[in-house]
């Protein structure tokens, strides 16, 4: 399990992702990602960091892997169910930077699934 942040997005999205974590198989897959995802929200970014721990920081990190750019009122529509995270990446309400990094993208995006699937 991870330590859940203080501010208002990571410790949402800390909270959906302890919920993964209890999965121990999926615990030791993400544990060799070696990857950190930015989430530049329209309030601030959080930085979500996998490696042989998983950590969320509000802030950016240094060279991110994957950028993705949304509203806070996006992430609240995924959480929802309101929409799906490919749906608002076609309608442009998720933009993401770090194609060259398609592993990085495919690994995020089907654990985010998993995430918002509950």
């Amino acid at each position: 399990m991870m330590n859940e942040p203080t501010d208002f997005i990571g410790n949402i999205l800390a909270k959906l992702i302890n919920l993964q974590l209890e999965n121990s198989s999926m615990r030791d897959k993400m544990a060799n990602w070696n990857m950190s995802v930015v989430l530049d929200t329209d309030y601030y970014p959080v930085s979500i960091i996998f490696d042989e721990i998983i950590s969320i920081e509000a802030g950016l990190v240094s060279d991110p892997t994957l950028v993705f750019k949304l509203k806070f009122d996006t992430i609240l529509k995924l959480v929802e169910r309101k929409t799906t995270m490919i749906r608002a990446i076609l309608r442009g309400k998720i933009k993401v930077k770090g194609f060259r990094h398609l592993i990085a993208l495919y690994r995020f995006y089907g654990f985010m699934n998993s995430i918002l699937k509950g």
